[in-house]
């Protein structure tokens, strides 16, 4: 499967190292070029680096690996390449306020990824993914499952079902078992 990585930082590397490594072909992208270049050159598999336009047009599954409050940067940016297109977030609601980690509130009784949904407009197919593990972890975890070992529960969620079902095997290839947990309004 063709995966972008828009944001190819602490959780974008590896997700993508992991992509890549199980046989996906992806595209690296990220506001910061090198870190796009520095994220496919460490890939063991196919990948490439290019521009997040670039990333958005080639994939067939899109990951935001942004953070939180960046989602309506990135719709202003790449909005109509994600028309239709299978969207995975990863973000949690949390910025960075004088160098500490703060949650942000999400507005209007929503769950994270519902509200994200709403800055991404309905043409866009969320699932929430890869979400609940710190970035090192997602990695160690990963490789773990891919090489035999223990297999760590990755849960999804989504309200469109064959987004959901198109998701699945990256979750699998990733090395971990996923785990379906309903509809965006439950997820974590």
């Amino acid at each position: 499967m063709r995966v972008a990585i828009v944001g190819s930082g602490r959780l974008g590397a590896p997700l993508g190292r992991l992509l890549a490594v199980a046989g996906h072909d992806v595209l690296f992208s990220d506001a910061e070029p090198e870190r796009a270049v520095a994220a496919a050159r460490a890939a063991d598999g196919p990948a490439r680096d290019g521009s997040p336009i670039e990333a958005a047009r080639f994939g067939e599954v899109v990951v935001l690996a942004v953070g939180w409050e960046a989602f309506p940067l990135v719709m202003a940016e790449l909005g109509a390449a994600l028309t239709g297109k299978i969207v995975i977030d990863p973000s949690n609601p949390i910025a960075e306020r004088d160098g500490a980690a703060v949650v942000v509130a999400v507005p209007g009784g929503l769950t994270s990824p519902q509200y994200q949904q709403r800055v991404l407009g309905a043409d866009v197919r969320l699932v929430r993914t890869f979400n609940t593990k710190y970035p090192n972890e997602l990695l160690e975890l990963g490789i773990a499952g891919q090489r035999g070992g223990a297999r760590a529960d990755m849960p999804y969620w989504g309200d469109d079902d064959e987004a959901k079902k198109a998701v699945v095997p990256l979750i699998e290839d990733g090395g971990f078992t996923a785990i379906d947990g309903g509809g965006l309004s439950e997820a974590l």
